[in-house]
């Protein structure tokens, strides 16, 4: 098997297991790329590397590793982010009505997934904060994070008391804005810093 990244090629004698195919990925990105994906004698492979290196990796003859810089990737996460606010405004606009009334399974299934999206963002922007290229004007958008995370847990209570109006009242008055503003923020960082892609 022949592994390519860039200008740099490592060549296997012998067939090498999963975890050494993993082992020389990392060490070849170090600590400048993030990892995104690798084409397997020309498929491309977007998610479950390890499970696919199982099944194939005696079979494998040219392994081409796809990474991103912390740049490229912090661009993609903001992008990701914007896009997820401005797909779940208008879903969580409708949220409190349906607990201020007697709420359905399809408001508990979208509330769910409202849930998993607060979780989701609040891993991006940690990783944002964390990271060697974080935007200079990110004061704002972790502001909006701490009270995001406030929020979360004022929510939690809630839903434990079973107080649908106060859940309603916390979706309108707290997530709705919160969201408003990062979605502002962001897209002001990627329009200050950021690439927008297949701008035409």
């Amino acid at each position: 098997m022949k592994l390519t990244f860039q200008e740099q090629q490592i060549e296997f004698d012998m067939t090498p297991s999963p975890d050494e195919v993993v082992a020389k990925i990392n060490e070849l990105l170090k600590e400048n790329y993030y990892f995104s994906h690798f084409i397997a004698d020309g498929t491309e492979i977007y998610e479950e590397h390890e499970d696919y290196l199982i099944v194939n990796v005696d079979r494998i003859e040219k392994l081409e590793i796809i990474a991103k810089t912390e740049k490229e990737f912090l661009n993609d996460i903001l992008l990701s982010a914007e896009a997820y606010l401005k797909r779940a405004k208008p879903e969580i606009v409708l949220l409190p009505e349906g607990f201020y009334s007697n709420p359905s399974s399809e408001v508990k299934t979208k509330f769910g997934q409202l849930m998993e999206g607060l979780q989701w963002l609040d891993e991006m922007l940690a990783v944002i904060d964390e990271s060697n290229e974080r935007p200079v004007d990110w004061d704002k958008c972790m502001e909006l994070s701490e009270s995001m995370k406030t929020e979360i847990v004022s929510l939690s209570e809630a839903v434990e008391n079973s107080d649908n109006v106060l859940i309603a009242d916390i979706i309108q008055y707290e997530f709705i804005p919160i969201f408003e503003s990062l979605e502002i923020e962001i897209g002001k960082i990627i329009d200050a810093v950021g690439t927008r892609h297949n701008l035409s």
